[in-house]
């Protein structure tokens, strides 16, 4: 980086540089991120049927994610945190790919082949980093697309004659092969190596714009033959059985109706926005509020580090001469602006023809296309900017944006991670057995479940995960999420499902459904007992509706209790209050009333208590039929404080009348405390 380096030296350092500021950005958390989204069904189809189940995943849509995926399975098992080093370590070599490339194409333009590279290996519009397992093949994809870019600059850069060329050109064409079979629509960054060929092309004198034009044309057709030979394949041989990824079908909407094209242009330029501004604000704007104190100062020292690092480098790293050599040619600014802008289109147009649109944090994985446009534009804007110190400045000032929308996304789902252990322990320790068939319906508290294999994913990896040898295979506790047409279901008995997915089978019975909540993060797990529901009155009113449908004897509580998988769920969480409750419940429901009065004893005397009042009720209930009159008057106090705990603790104390033999005094006082 040094004005007197060696060329070889020069680029090297730049990419310990990158490394470094990369690392900082990516890896402080990942040791603490678990499963997220689809990896619950990928890591449960490998665990039970082994690697080569991925050919049946990824059959009807991207067959040649399997081909990936195996050896990384093979190598990583189930342990999440292999997979978050192997995705950073695609991402940051993505980034120098991208630094080589520009670095061929503007040898002397340090300061903006050096900004542009590391905007783009942090770009805070990619959010799904943290989702390693699922997105590795993205990331690996756009890594392999950008060497593939840069191994045509080589060839075009290097004499025809030359006996290296031919094996640029062929470890391009293989290349670019590779990274369109991980994911079809990264087809989009072909519209940036036809716009790199161009540009070398325009840079020679002495031909007309029609003579340098086909010069284009016959330059580029041999590396056409990578997105060339995917289409035909695409088009002519394979058969997508899943319609987001059916080529025909999504463009055949345009003819349609003649609207379509027109909510095309729409979205094409509000996700050109989307990628180039929105992206460096909105993420974080979300993202920072939901943070602690504690992370907020971490983020912001951490950001505030590796900016002044980048400030630092691009300052040690300054070349007056050879920058103002390069401004000082006609043309040089004009051919980044416009191929900035080139391939944040281009990299857009495939995604929109899909019908699908850039929305943050969901489907932040569309801009990975654009963001090597939105890098080489923003970097070619700021070196423009006539005071060189101001220059590094705005650069640091994206860099810390990175950077804390970065550890931002990590610290959200290192506690949405601990928030899936701790509830998936609670259920171990309330529940030794499920039976199977037993449709699942749950609710973690603030985490989304999008889909169904969020909740039967972790439940079948803990109860059920033994090798299975049918295909496709049986989920044995299946799950549904709690949408309005599963609540319909769920209360009128509606008969049974049977959805197929990506070799998978589950039957959902939804008169036979097991509803596991949890309100907050404080509070404890429920189970359900539709017989006898108990609620919180912060439970939602989906909850509420469907609570009298659980059917608690689908809990084996002779059962032996399974061991959660370490590497997944982690270590048993310390024995607090929620233990206990779940404890109490269990022998509750085994009639086991005098263990019940021993953990009250026993979790009082650790000075454990619980932060929803309704985890009361279990002690309630065991005092009520121990007939200990002076427990009940303590707990009578906690409980009439809650009128909707007090109607619920009337209605299951009464109701225990017709099972139970209760001393007359006791049902006296129930009456009185709880029922008047």
């Amino acid at each position: 980086m040094q004005k007197k380096n060696e060329p070889g030296k020069q680029f090297w350092i730049t990419v310990i540089f990158l490394l470094v500021i990369s690392a900082l950005t990516y890896l402080p958390l990942v040791n603490q991120i678990g499963y997220l989204n689809d990896d619950w069904y990928l890591m449960y189809d490998a665990h039970t049927q082994g690697s080569q189940f991925f050919h049946e995943v990824w059959r009807v849509d991207r067959p040649g994610r399997a081909f990936f995926m195996i050896p990384l399975f093979e190598l990583f098992g189930i342990n999440p945190f292999p997979y978050h080093l192997s995705a950073y370590l695609f991402r940051f070599l993505g980034g120098v790919s991208l630094f080589w490339a520009l670095k061929m194409l503007w040898p002397k333009r340090n300061f903006f082949t050096i900004s542009a590279s590391i905007l783009f290996t942090i770009y805070p519009g990619f959010l799904s980093q943290v989702n390693a397992i699922d997105y590795q093949s993205h990331i690996f994809a756009l890594f392999l697309a950008l060497l593939s870019i840069a191994l045509t600059v080589k060839a075009l850069l290097t004499a025809p004659r030359h006996k290296t060329r031919i094996l640029y050109v062929v470890g391009s064409i293989l290349l670019g092969w590779v990274y369109l079979s991980q994911m079809e629509y990264f087809i989009a960054l072909e519209v940036f190596r036809l716009a790199v060929v161009l540009l070398l092309v325009l840079r020679k004198k002495g031909a007309s714009l029609r003579q340098k034009l086909t010069e284009t044309f016959l330059r580029w057709l041999p590396f056409a033959a990578a997105p060339g030979g995917f289409l035909i394949w695409r088009l002519f041989f394979f058969e997508a059985d899943r319609r987001a990824t059916d080529v025909s079908f999504q463009l055949g909407q345009l003819f349609s109706s003649p609207l379509v094209g027109l909510w095309w242009l729409v979205y094409l330029i509000q996700d050109v926005f989307n990628v180039l501004l929105v992206a460096w604000g909105y993420p974080l704007y979300t993202l920072a509020y939901q943070m602690r104190l504690r992370d907020t100062l971490v983020g912001f020292g951490l950001a505030a580090f590796v900016a002044t690092l980048v400030v630092i480098g691009l300052r040690w790293g300054r070349d007056d001469e050879d920058e103002a050599e390069a401004g000082s040619r006609s043309g040089w600014m004009r051919e980044e602006y416009w191929l900035g802008l080139v391939t944040i289109i281009g990299g857009l147009l495939p995604i929109i023809l899909a019908n699908r649109h850039v929305v943050f944090p969901d489907l932040s994985r569309y801009t990975l296309p654009a963001s090597v446009g939105v890098a080489i534009l923003l970097a070619t804007v700021i070196s423009q900017v006539a005071s060189r110190s101001l220059r590094v400045a705005l650069i640091g000032f994206l860099v810390a944006v990175s950077v804390l929308t970065h550890h931002a996304n990590a610290v959200r789902v290192v506690n949405d991670t601990e928030v899936i252990r701790n509830f998936w322990w609670q259920v171990v320790w309330r529940a030794p057995g499920i039976q199977q068939g037993t449709t699942l319906v749950a609710s973690y508290p603030g985490v989304g479940i999008q889909e169904d294999y969020f909740i039967w994913g972790p439940a079948n990896l803990i109860y059920y995960p033994e090798k299975q040898e049918q295909r496709p295979i049986e989920v044995k506790l299946p799950a549904a999420v709690l949408t309005n047409d599963v609540v319909l279901n769920i209360m009128t008995g509606k008969g049974a499902e049977t959805p197929e997915r990506r070799g998978n089978i589950l039957t959902r019975e939804f008169d036979n459904v097991l509803f596991i909540v949890q309100t907050t993060q404080d509070s404890c797990v429920r189970i359900i007992d539709g017989n006898a529901p108990e609620l919180s009155s912060r439970d939602s009113h989906r909850t509420m509706v469907v609570a009298p449908s659980s059917r608690l004897e689908n809990v084996l509580p002779d059962a032996n209790s399974p061991e959660p998988p370490g590497v997944i769920f982690g270590p048993e969480p310390p024995h607090d209050w929620c233990y206990y409750y779940q404890k109490a419940a269990l022998a509750r429901q085994q009639g086991d009333w005098e263990t019940i009065h021993k953990l009250y004893k026993e979790a009082l005397e650790l000075g454990l208590y619980p932060n929803d009042s309704v985890e009361w009720l279990p002690f309630v209930q065991a005092y009520a039929l121990l007939g200990v009159k002076d427990k009940l008057i303590a707990l009578k106090k906690i409980i009439i404080a809650d009128p909707y705990l007090t109607v619920q603790a009337c209605q299951v104390l009464t109701g225990m009348n017709a099972s139970h033999e209760i001393d007359p005094e006791i049902q006296a006082f129930v009456k009185s405390a709880f029922c008047e």
